[in-house]
């Protein structure tokens, strides 16, 4: 007889914590059963695991396997999920488990949904205890946050019961793929809900997130209709996939029509992740196009995220159109509500509101959530969970507020050297009195800290007196590791008095786990390291104002901590004289440090601390390392690899069938990678088609990952035609990478102690990449290999690391580098619409009245430089300056690559440039030519099909120089020594052409600080430019004040070219403008100027 289940059991848990399950049936005669949670509709065989990987077959039952273990407790601002209209200003308590029903190739959290490390990465929480959390904490609610809370609806359901017992509310973050029977019991519990709706394409949905649009859109209406819970809808924008203005115009009128007029609607950006790493991130521009679309179409309360933009992230009232709510960020300013009614006409505004704002503002909290369990049993803890009995039982005394606002101070004063939270001076003045023995006491804890952690041991000192200075107090601690003099990491705790053995142990634990600046640090690297102490004492706040700071800064005394809004960052003492610095350079990288203009140590609302440091330096402690394995062992035995590798082809083949695949694979080891490779040849196929994904902080989940390869595989082999015919032939290869080392710079490799018979070589360009794991070749020979492959053009850029590996291949190489594409001989427009008017007449009117300020006579110029900003914004002054030139036959535009698409020295291999109503020639043997004899150019269509620093300078010429043929180059990143191959390679081809062509550099200057540091950092530039120096230009934009001129090298290589022709004598500047100009923006400007370049008179 079959079975269905619909709600939970009402059952007491299973012995080993877990719950059983609701929502699901039997399938008849099968020996499975099938999940009715969410439209995947699972079918498990005993012991299988659903796509989620939390709810499994059980004997016969649905178990939810995660009940009770959550992960990432901290409190946040409610604004965070984000809800802007639910009890603004409020905290939650948010937290997760491991898993997820969806499979977004751009997971931002993916470190979480996609794990399968679920013991490991959590702590056991029980639903009231999490309760009780949350009402010491002062929370307004609870957020069921990081994966989908849908797949674990059986715990959040009794989380969410236990909260509404002591007055505290419940928010699902969802994406809503849930199905009918569970959406009424699981919404019923939520108090308000922020949904997903990840695209409004049944295509985005299918292939980036392997679901389907829908059931999304069923429980938006459902939620809106049938609910009284409140909710919020976030669509992310990511470049190319979901942003079109057709679909976002559907996606609102789609709202509009089913949910009404008053679901608010968040816009937010995209940072590339996961397995969308090669897609840009979302520029602000595609984001306020959204917001106005929505707008436009009767969406009376849209918002933009992820940037910092404050008039769209506040509320306005949508009666008399005035400022409800402002918002910077998290950070509640202005507050102009009356309960839920507008404080200036009275109108009544849509959400959940209190008669007065919360003010967490934008802080961060992270909790312990076992400090709160309550003195009850626990669930007897089955072997393999990761979490004692004790642990499971343990508690702590009720938190008094006192207790808690101290807890919470302490929390929040915590810091890596990246930090961004607040510090208070305190009180320890002076530094600790040590003497030899005493600093090599603490030296040798360090050290031996550092080792445990690095090889997950329990990290303490073995000398708890540190030879009798254990108890002195300090104001912190930071432990440094360098290697060949660079740095590998370095993280801290500060910020109130502490004794220096805390200091010392924690400053250690966290610079061996937790600097995500770099990757993990391997055991094989610590012989080759130098390790620093460094003990903080004597905060002042610095009392001076303005530029009258510098006098109380004392470089080589002083270390400098800055706090502005919500940036903070933190320099010790010994940075400076590292690195040359005089008073003002310090303060200027302290601010760059915070992610603050470099003039932000000037303003009054800026804190300034200075500090001292105790400095102890010294080379890793051999003693130390004496008891360590130079190469630890193998992570996986050839059992393991075996095993999984035939995992994979049963997928692969059952995929390619049109079978059931199988998830994963019980039993065997799963866990964290930094890389996982998979090779699939056909036969006697001699090179494997090979599928890979890296990351080498945090890493990969294996088993999640090795099945999206696996669909990719077939994916792709089936696309290109090349699933061969006998499958039985079929062979699949698993390679796995992991415990990464550094080993410097392609420029000065480090690789003592490395051998090619365990580890591959990995080399890192910007965004290229290829590693090679070839036991038969020596280390040289690999490193070679991997040089070649990635086609490094900036060696004193390109990082080298090595990986522990294992593979059940002989050898293997990945490469990660853009391949030249030829395109069409016709280059549509890309930004018509956008960056200037889509319709023929309007961009030619546009033109005209930019080329309206009177008559001037043209002159001969061998170069120029203007920008490359939206017409509107820009074009007024490039068509001034290109007016100024007179235009010979052929015209070469470099321009900087604003996209990841295509190589990074790119010469456009088309014949014409289409414009609205217009086309442009280019001239392909020149291309040609230059793609031949340049070094680090090729011609490839993929870098131009997106780029709009050319396009824009299109109209402007096709109306001065309607005959003259365009050539575009587009140019990444590089070094200056590549700058002056491109520039030597250049002058050479020019050296035969007559009459020369033009060159022309497109650029802004500065992007996105205020209008007075922006012309601050503008003039900057400028006066390096009139230095007729492109050496110059380059140490002084690109090296000392990082400005982001995002044209500086197109610059230096014309620069330089005209200096080795003889043509760089004079620089005169045609005009100077921002982006305020147009906008009245002063807040977030751009930077545009246009120059002549030329030889003397």
């Amino acid at each position: 007889m079959s079975q269905a289940v619909i709600l939970p059991p009402p059952t007491e848990l299973l012995p080993d914590g877990t719950k059983l399950g609701g929502w699901w049936h039997d399938a008849e005669d099968t020996g499975r059963i099938v999940c009715d949670l969410c439209p995947r509709g699972c079918s498990l065989k005993a012991g299988d695991r659903g796509f989620c990987f939390v709810r499994e077959n059980r004997d016969g039952q649905m178990v939810l396997s995660t009940y009770g273990l959550s992960t990432g407790f901290c409190v946040d601002p409610i604004e965070k999920k984000p809800l802007n209209q639910f009890y603004p200003g409020t905290s939650v308590l948010s937290f997760g488990t491991a898993g997820c029903n969806l499979g977004c190739r751009f997971c931002q959290n993916w470190d979480i949904s996609k794990s399968r490390e679920v013991e490991r990465l959590s702590e056991r929480a029980a639903p009231e205890t999490i309760a009780q959390a949350a009402r010491q904490l002062n929370c307004a609610s609870v957020a069921y946050t990081y994966n989908d809370p849908v797949i674990w609806a059986e715990y959040a359901i009794d989380t969410a019961r236990a909260c509404r017992a002591v007055g505290v509310k419940s928010v699902a973050v969802t994406a809503g793929y849930i199905l009918s029977p569970a959406r009424e019991t699981f919404f019923h519990e939520m108090d308000a809900a922020n949904v997903d709706l990840k695209a409004f394409s049944e295509t985005v949905y299918a292939q980036l997130t392997y679901s389907h649009l829908q059931p999304v859109l069923d429980t938006l209406h459902w939620l809106k209709h049938e609910t009284d819970c409140w909710f919020e809808i976030t669509n992310l924008l990511i470049p190319d996939e979901n942003d079109s203005r057709d679909e976002l115009r559907s996606m609102c009128d789609w709202i509009l029509e089913h949910v009404g007029d008053e679901v608010p609607l968040h816009f937010s950006a995209f940072h590339p992740d996961f397995r969308m790493r090669d897609k840009r991130a979302t520029p602000l521009e595609t984001l306020l196009q959204a917001y106005e679309i929505a707008r436009r179409q009767g969406l009376r309360y849209v918002y933009v995220g992820n940037v910092d933009d404050v008039e769209h992230q506040s509320t306005y009232c949508p009666h008399c159109g005035k400022l409800l709510i402002e918002r910077n960020w998290y950070d509640l300013s202005a507050y102009h509500l009356r309960g839920d009614r507008c404080g200036h006409c009275g109108g009544k505004i849509a959400g959940r509101f209190l008669e007065s704002p919360g003010n967490w503002g934008r802080q961060r909290l992270p909790v312990r959530i076992s400090q709160f369990a309550a003195p009850s049993a626990a669930p007897s803890v089955g072997r393999g969970s990761g979490v004692s009995a004790s642990a499971a039982a343990g508690q702590t005394p009720p938190v008094t507020p006192e207790k808690q606002e101290q807890h919470k101070k302490e929390q929040l004063m915590a810091a890596q050297s990246g930090t961004n939270q607040a510090t208070d001076p305190g009180n320890v003045p002076t530094s600790p009195a040590l003497t030899p023995a005493q600093e090599a006491a603490v030296h040798h804890a360090a050290c031996e800290v550092v080792a445990a952690g690095v090889q997950g041991l329990p990290a303490k000192a073995s000398d708890a007196t540190l030879a009798g200075c254990a108890g002195q107090l300090v104001m912190g601690a930071f432990v440094t590791l360098k290697r060949s003099g660079h740095l590998r990491a370095c993280c801290g705790v500060l910020g109130r008095p502490m004794r220096v053995l805390e200091a010392v142990q924690q400053s250690a634990l966290r610079t061996a786990t937790e600097d995500s600046r770099f990757p993990t640090i391997s055991p094989t690297e610590l012989e080759h390291l130098d390790l620093d102490v460094t003990l903080l004492y004597g905060f002042q706040p610095v009392e001076a104002r303005g530029r009258d700071r510098v006098k109380q800064v004392e470089v080589g005394r002083h270390g400098l901590h800055i706090t502005r809004g919500g940036n903070a960052g933190l320099l010790l003492p010994v940075v400076a004289v590292e690195n040359g610095w005089d008073a003002e350079e310090f303060l200027q990288h302290v601010c760059r440090k915070a992610g603050l203009p470099t003039t932000a140590w000037q303003d009054d609302n800026a804190r300034l601390l200075r500090f001292e440091g105790h400095m102890i330096p010294g080379d890793f402690d051999r003693s130390v390392l004496a008891s360590l394995q130079h190469e630890p062992p193998p992570r996986f035995t050839a059992a393991d690899l075996t095993r999984l590798a035939d995992l994979c082809r049963q997928n692969v083949l059952a995929l390619m069938r049109g079978a059931t695949p199988n998830y994963y694979l019980p039993g065997c080891p799963d866990g964290t990678v930094e890389v996982v490779a998979l090779s699939v040849r056909s036969g006697d196929q001699a090179e494997p088609s090979t599928f890979s994904q890296m990351s080498l902080r945090p890493g990969v989940p294996l088993q999640a990952t090795l099945f999206t390869l696996c669909e990719t595989a077939v994916k792709t082999l089936s696309r290109i035609r090349s699933v061969p015919q006998d499958l039985n032939r079929l062979q699949v290869g698993l390679t796995l990478l992991y415990d990464p080392a550094m080993h410097g710079t392609a420029a000065q490799p480090q690789l003592d102690g490395v051998g090619s018979q365990r580890r591959a070589l990995l080399v890192i360009e910007h965004g290229k990449s290829a590693w090679v794991f070839d036991p038969g070749k020596s280390v040289d020979q690999v490193l070679q290999e991997a040089l070649s492959a990635v086609q490094a053009g900036s060696p004193a850029l390109a990082s080298v690391f090595s990986l522990a590996a294992q593979s059940t291949e002989r050898r293997l190489s990945v490469s990660s580098v853009p391949r030249p594409q030829t395109g069409p001989q016709v280059r549509p427009p890309a930004v018509a619409g956008t960056f200037y008017p889509g319709d023929p007449d309007q961009l030619a009117k546009t033109v005209d009245d930019l080329l309206a300020d009177g008559d001037v006579a043209p002159a001969d110029w061998p170069a120029v430089l203007v920008p490359h900003a939206g017409l509107i914004y820009s074009g007024r002054l490039a068509a001034q300056t290109l007016r100024r030139v007179r235009i010979p036959q052929t015209v070469i535009i470099l321009a900087p690559k604003h996209t990841r698409q295509g190589v990074d020295g790119a010469v456009a291999p088309h014949e014409t440039w289409s414009l609205p109503g217009a086309q442009i020639a280019s001239d392909p043997d020149l291309a040609r030519r230059l793609a031949q004899e340049v070094p680090g150019l090729q011609l490839d269509a993929a870098a131009h099909q997106q780029e709009h620093s050319i396009e824009i300078q299109l109209p402007i010429l096709a109306r001065l120089a309607p005959r003259s043929r365009v050539v575009g180059i587009t140019l990444g990143a590089g070094d200056w020594e590549r700058c002056r191959a491109l520039a030597t390679g250049l002058a050479q081809v020019l050296r035969s052409l007559q009459p020369r062509p033009l060159l022309v550099i497109s650029s802004d200057l500065n992007h996105y600080a205020s209008d007075d540091e922006n012309r601050r950092l503008d003039e900057i530039a400028l006066q390096a430019i009139e230095t007729l120096d492109p050496a110059a230009v380059y140490d002084t934009v690109v090296a000392r004040h990082n400005i982001s001129m995002c044209g500086v090298r197109p610059a230096i290589v014309v620069m330089e070219t005209l200096r080795q022709l003889g043509l760089l004598g004079r620089c005169v500047r045609v005009g100077y403008e921002t982006s305020a100009a147009v906008s009245r923006d002063t807040s977030r400007v751009v930077g545009y100027a246009g120059l002549l370049l030329g030889p003397s008179s």
